[in-house]
């Protein structure tokens, strides 16, 4: 992953270095706009909106959370990524061409589905979906894959887009957290429509007894933010300095 790599490398000094441990994260936030500026822009913007108001939109992401998406998966460049409620691949198309887009063969994207009802991944273009195997479709519900280990058990992102009811939301979220390898991204669509997601993220702070802020010491984030109706936290191993 592009910017925990780097910290890692850089010597103590190193600007870069000592930019990446403030807050906010400007250089990600900077690079997250300019890859949704590029992507809403582009062509495949285009083609992606079309398919998906061929095929019917409603469930399905809008453009806005489709390019925060695929600015994040650019950024971040994760090697394994889960997505929770797939469905007809709108998510999972943005999610793809971002990895195709920093060239990462041999990344992967393990999408769960679990209605029956729907094609899974219809709307993913056949460059993406067959692009050395990246895209990992798996039909069945998120509990039934955890119990049965059927998934990596370190990623770098997770995608929530299944059930957006409070339990259920917090439910993943917890879950996949502890998977998610430092610097991962848990990402969140539809976090408007309850209390889950800010109950989570505040969860994960912790603070100073004496000035009430944030104990970066302690607190299990780096960086967390809404854009639209995605909702992202980068995950920070608490014993990261």
């Amino acid at each position: 992953m592009r910017v925990f790599q780097r910290q890692a490398q850089a010597p103590p000094d190193d600007p870069a270095r000592i930019q990446t441990r403030s807050t906010p994260f400007y250089a990600m936030w900077d690079s997250v706009v300019r890859f949704a500026q590029e992507i809403r822009a582009s062509d495949f913007m285009v083609e992606m909106i079309r398919r998906r108001d061929a095929y019917g939109s409603e469930g399905v992401m809008g453009a806005l959370d489709c390019a925060t998406l695929y600015g994040l998966t650019r950024w971040l460049r994760p090697a394994a990524s889960v997505e929770s409620g797939g469905f007809i691949g709108m998510s999972s198309a943005f999610i793809l061409k971002a990895l195709a887009d920093e060239k990462l063969t041999t990344a992967k994207l393990y999408s769960i589905e679990w209605s029956e009802e729907c094609e899974q991944g219809a709307l993913i273009p056949n460059e993406l979906r067959s692009a050395l195997g990246g895209f990992v479709p798996m039909r069945g519900k998120v509990e039934d894959f955890l119990k049965r280990d059927q998934l990596p058990r370190s990623i770098d992102m997770f995608l929530h887009d299944s059930s957006h009811s409070y339990r259920h939301m917090l439910w993943e979220f917890r879950q996949f957290w502890p998977r998610l390898s430092h610097g991962g991204l848990l990402v969140s669509h539809d976090v408007q429509m309850n209390a889950a997601f800010p109950e989570f993220v505040t969860k994960t702070y912790a603070h100073d007894k004496k000035t009430g802020r944030r104990d970066e010491q302690r607190t299990s984030h780096y960086e967390w933010g809404r854009w639209g109706y995605i909702g992202f936290a980068v995950k920070k191993n608490r014993s990261a300095s």
